[in-house]
């Protein structure tokens, strides 16, 4: 039996905590996605019902994507939190 070896746990760690880095990227991308969809689809809805296309001024564009970012935040942390230890092809379902 071996015993306990530092610098092999290290590099376990740093191995683990880059693959945890690119599935938080993903998951963190795939948040955002689904906030600016939710916002086309909001958009979508007032087309069907016959109203313009009309995503607003550059302005507004640009206070959706800061708030849809800020909202990313919040649920990505909570969502993170409870999908941290799944394998990465069940994230998203």
């Amino acid at each position: 039996m071996q015993s306990f070896i530092f610098n092999d746990a290290v590099r376990f760690k740093l191995v683990t905590q880059q693959e945890d880095t690119g599935a938080k990227v993903q998951v963190f991308f795939g948040v955002f996605l689904g906030v600016l969809l939710r916002w086309l689809y909001g958009v979508v809805v007032d087309v069907v019902k016959g109203g313009p296309w009309d995503f607003g001024s550059l302005s507004v564009i640009i206070a959706r994507v800061m708030v849809s970012l800020i909202v990313t935040v919040f649920v990505f942390s909570g969502y993170w939190g409870k999908v941290k230890d799944q394998p990465a092809g069940m994230r998203f379902l």
